[in-house]
């Protein structure tokens, strides 16, 4: 009894080291779970249906490069491809334009009207995409009511044909169905700007475009590298938009994914789009990330 009981205190403090030792390891053991049964999984049987003949209406079966083959050497998925980076990224240039001094008005000018702005941003995507979509196609098409008013007021004599199933139609239904994405990054990264900063750079002389240049704009990069991450990239994968206000001039990547998956049947195919897309927007979001760390070297 005399010598079990001095040892009792000492195996209570190793058992309550041991799970204070362990205890960040079952906390992370939940997040990183998920992450390798959502993301690590699903990108491990993406890599191996993209080497192999998968097809619904095919009998070939193994190994094969043909479907990255197809991809690079097809004149038509170059056109494609060429036809996507133009509209996501005259998209998300757009966006840009419209998000940046969105954000700089709603974090500095707003005043008490800033909360509701903000709830207003965040309201606008509660909508459904595709109702956003067809509300588009009422708008923009020969009997919607931007043709009905330009009639009306005698700036045209016949509908505008270009207003819906071209890239311009596609590129402004990007533009505002994306822009919330990108103003929300941008806004928060202003928002923790100190406003005594624009004032000491009056101070010191500099112009507006001065303090935009090397005051605003340096310390809300890493807004803008959120946005581009969260805007860009799902511009290149979207294939609802395209499908319904664009026409055959604005058949987008996202819209091949679909059609080689869904309507072919050309798993292989589809899935080797799929990882190109990925390694692209991965090489995007490097540059981007660099980007935001040139104010640095001033």
């Amino acid at each position: 009894m005399a010598t079990v009981a001095p040892t009792a205190p000492k195996d209570r403090q190793l058992r309550a080291r041991a799970v204070k030792k362990f205890r960040p390891v079952a906390f992370l053991t939940a997040p990183i779970s998920v992450i390798l049964l959502l993301f690590v999984a699903p990108l491990i049987i993406l890599v191996i249906m993209s080497f192999r003949f998968e097809s619904l209406y095919g009998f070939q079966t193994g190994w094969t490069l043909d479907n990255f083959r197809l991809l690079f050497t097809d004149p038509i998925y170059r056109g494609v491809a060429k036809d996507t980076l133009i509209i996501a990224t005259t998209a998300m240039v757009c966006q840009l334009l419209i998000a940046f001094p969105l954000s700089y008005f709603i974090a500095f000018k707003a005043g008490r009207w800033e909360l509701p702005l903000l709830l207003l941003l965040v309201l606008v995507d509660e909508l459904n995409p595709i109702v956003r979509i067809y509300a588009w196609r009422m708008l923009l098409g020969r009997e919607g009511l931007i043709n009905d008013f330009l009639m009306w007021t005698g700036i045209v004599d016949a509908p505008l044909d270009w207003l819906l199933f071209t890239k311009f139609s596609v590129i402004l239904v990007l533009s505002t169905s994306w822009v919330n994405y990108c103003a929300l990054p941008i806004y928060a990264s202003m928002k923790a700007i100190n406003p005594a900063l624009f004032e000491a750079a009056t101070d010191l002389g500099a112009g507006w475009f001065t303090r935009w240049r090397r005051v605003l704009l340096p310390l809300a990069a890493p807004g803008i590298f959120v946005a581009v991450i969260l805007v860009y990239i799902p511009l290149f994968t979207d294939f609802a938009t395209p499908g319904l206000v664009g026409g055959t001039s604005s058949y987008m990547l996202g819209n091949s994914v679909a059609d080689l998956m869904v309507t072919v049947g050309d798993w292989g195919g589809g899935a080797a789009l799929s990882l190109l897309l990925l390694g692209a927007m991965a090489v995007v979001a490097v540059i981007a990330y660099f980007l935001t760390k040139l104010n640095q070297l001033d």
